[in-house]
Protein backbone atom coordinates (compact mmCIF):
# COMPACT_ATOMS: atom_id res chain seq x y z
CA UNK A 1 0.00 0.00 0.00
CA UNK A 2 1.43 3.12 -0.74
CA UNK A 3 1.48 6.63 0.92
CA UNK A 4 -1.58 7.63 -1.03
CA UNK A 5 -3.63 4.54 -0.31
CA UNK A 6 -2.66 4.66 3.04
CA UNK A 7 -3.90 8.16 3.77
CA UNK A 8 -6.83 7.36 2.14
CA UNK A 9 -7.82 4.94 4.67
CA UNK A 10 -8.06 7.73 7.25
CA UNK A 11 -10.14 9.96 4.39
CA UNK A 12 -13.99 10.41 5.35
CA UNK A 13 -16.19 8.38 2.71
CA UNK A 14 -19.53 10.69 2.66
CA UNK A 15 -21.04 7.87 0.57
CA UNK A 16 -21.02 6.09 3.70
CA UNK A 17 -21.93 8.12 6.55
CA UNK A 18 -24.60 6.31 9.25
CA UNK A 19 -26.00 7.81 11.66
CA UNK A 20 -25.59 6.47 15.02
CA UNK A 21 -28.27 5.80 17.04
CA UNK A 22 -28.21 7.11 20.81
CA UNK A 23 -28.45 4.89 23.72
CA UNK A 24 -31.51 4.30 26.06
CA UNK A 25 -31.64 6.26 29.12
CA UNK A 26 -30.98 2.56 31.05
CA UNK A 27 -27.61 2.34 29.29
CA UNK A 28 -26.50 5.47 29.95
CA UNK A 29 -27.49 5.16 33.77
CA UNK A 30 -25.69 1.63 33.70
CA UNK A 31 -22.43 3.14 32.19
CA UNK A 32 -22.77 6.06 34.72
CA UNK A 33 -22.99 3.52 37.92
CA UNK A 34 -20.11 1.19 36.31
CA UNK A 35 -17.88 4.61 36.58
CA UNK A 36 -19.28 5.76 39.70
CA UNK A 37 -18.35 2.89 41.55
CA UNK A 38 -15.41 2.14 39.75
CA UNK A 39 -14.35 5.98 40.72
CA UNK A 40 -15.51 4.79 44.43
CA UNK A 41 -13.77 1.48 44.53
CA UNK A 42 -10.51 2.46 43.13
CA UNK A 43 -10.14 5.29 46.17
CA UNK A 44 -11.27 2.63 48.89
CA UNK A 45 -8.14 1.24 47.81
CA UNK A 46 -6.43 3.40 50.38
CA UNK A 47 -8.34 2.91 53.34
CA UNK A 48 -8.45 -0.75 52.45
CA UNK A 49 -4.63 -0.36 52.45
CA UNK A 50 -4.44 -0.26 56.10
CA UNK A 51 -6.84 -3.36 57.16
CA UNK A 52 -4.65 -6.07 54.56
CA UNK A 53 -3.15 -6.10 51.21
CA UNK A 54 -5.78 -8.78 49.74
CA UNK A 55 -8.93 -6.06 50.43
CA UNK A 56 -6.68 -3.45 48.75
CA UNK A 57 -5.99 -5.90 45.57
CA UNK A 58 -9.48 -6.89 45.46
CA UNK A 59 -11.06 -3.39 45.32
CA UNK A 60 -7.97 -2.33 43.05
CA UNK A 61 -9.08 -4.88 40.52
CA UNK A 62 -12.79 -4.44 40.69
CA UNK A 63 -11.73 -0.70 40.41
CA UNK A 64 -9.66 -1.07 37.28
CA UNK A 65 -11.97 -3.81 35.60
CA UNK A 66 -14.79 -1.57 35.93
CA UNK A 67 -13.11 1.45 34.58
CA UNK A 68 -11.76 -0.66 31.73
CA UNK A 69 -15.26 -1.49 30.33
CA UNK A 70 -16.30 2.21 31.44
CA UNK A 71 -13.61 4.22 29.75
CA UNK A 72 -13.86 1.67 26.83
CA UNK A 73 -17.67 2.99 26.33
CA UNK A 74 -16.36 6.97 27.09
CA UNK A 75 -13.96 5.92 23.74
CA UNK A 76 -16.61 4.58 21.62
CA UNK A 77 -19.08 7.65 22.30
CA UNK A 78 -16.31 9.93 21.36
CA UNK A 79 -15.32 8.04 18.21
CA UNK A 80 -19.07 8.34 17.06
CA UNK A 81 -19.51 11.79 17.84
CA UNK A 82 -16.10 12.36 15.79
CA UNK A 83 -17.35 10.22 13.40
CA UNK A 84 -20.34 12.22 12.37
CA UNK A 85 -18.52 15.33 12.46
CA UNK A 86 -15.99 14.72 10.43
CA UNK A 87 -17.90 12.77 7.82
CA UNK A 88 -20.70 15.28 7.35
CA UNK A 89 -17.85 17.86 7.60
CA UNK A 90 -19.90 19.58 9.97
CA UNK A 91 -17.17 21.87 11.46
CA UNK A 92 -16.09 22.96 7.80
CA UNK A 93 -19.57 24.08 7.17
CA UNK A 94 -19.46 26.15 10.09
CA UNK A 95 -16.94 27.70 9.36
CA UNK A 96 -17.70 28.55 5.97
CA UNK A 97 -21.27 29.28 6.98
CA UNK A 98 -22.27 26.57 4.43
CA UNK A 99 -26.10 26.17 4.79
CA UNK A 100 -26.90 22.64 6.54
CA UNK A 101 -28.74 19.66 4.83
CA UNK A 102 -31.05 17.78 5.98
CA UNK A 103 -28.58 15.01 6.73
CA UNK A 104 -26.22 17.85 8.27
CA UNK A 105 -29.22 18.18 11.22
CA UNK A 106 -29.87 14.56 11.76
CA UNK A 107 -25.72 14.48 12.63
CA UNK A 108 -25.82 17.49 14.47
CA UNK A 109 -29.20 16.64 16.66
CA UNK A 110 -27.22 13.45 17.34
CA UNK A 111 -24.19 15.18 18.87
CA UNK A 112 -26.17 17.40 20.79
CA UNK A 113 -28.34 15.40 22.26
CA UNK A 114 -25.49 12.88 23.18
CA UNK A 115 -24.00 15.86 24.58
CA UNK A 116 -26.60 16.52 26.37
CA UNK A 117 -27.93 13.51 27.61
CA UNK A 118 -24.17 12.12 28.77
CA UNK A 119 -23.88 12.47 32.18
CA UNK A 120 -20.17 12.63 31.91
CA UNK A 121 -20.08 15.82 33.88
CA UNK A 122 -21.57 14.06 36.75
CA UNK A 123 -19.09 11.56 37.01
CA UNK A 124 -16.24 13.46 36.54
CA UNK A 125 -17.50 15.60 39.92
CA UNK A 126 -18.22 12.64 41.69
CA UNK A 127 -14.82 10.95 40.78
CA UNK A 128 -13.24 14.90 41.84
CA UNK A 129 -15.07 14.70 45.32
CA UNK A 130 -14.07 11.07 46.05
CA UNK A 131 -9.99 11.63 45.18
CA UNK A 132 -10.69 15.28 47.63
CA UNK A 133 -12.08 12.62 50.31
CA UNK A 134 -9.66 10.28 50.16
CA UNK A 135 -6.32 12.40 49.59
CA UNK A 136 -7.95 13.51 53.66
CA UNK A 137 -8.50 10.23 54.50
CA UNK A 138 -5.32 8.61 53.70
CA UNK A 139 -3.00 10.91 56.15
CA UNK A 140 -5.55 10.90 58.34
CA UNK A 141 -5.16 7.17 58.45
CA UNK A 142 -1.26 7.32 57.95
CA UNK A 143 -0.86 9.38 61.24
CA UNK A 144 -3.38 7.38 63.16
CA UNK A 145 -5.69 11.04 63.20
CA UNK A 146 -8.95 8.94 62.99
CA UNK A 147 -9.47 5.08 63.10
CA UNK A 148 -11.64 3.21 61.07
Amino acid sequence: MGVRGFMTEFESDRARVKMPKGYRMSMIKRYFWVGLISALLLRLVIIADHYGDIYARVLRYLGVSGYLWFFAHRYHIGKRRYGVIKDLELLEKIERREPFTEEDFEGLNYVMRSLSMSRERMNYLVIFAFSVIAIMLSPALDFRIIGL
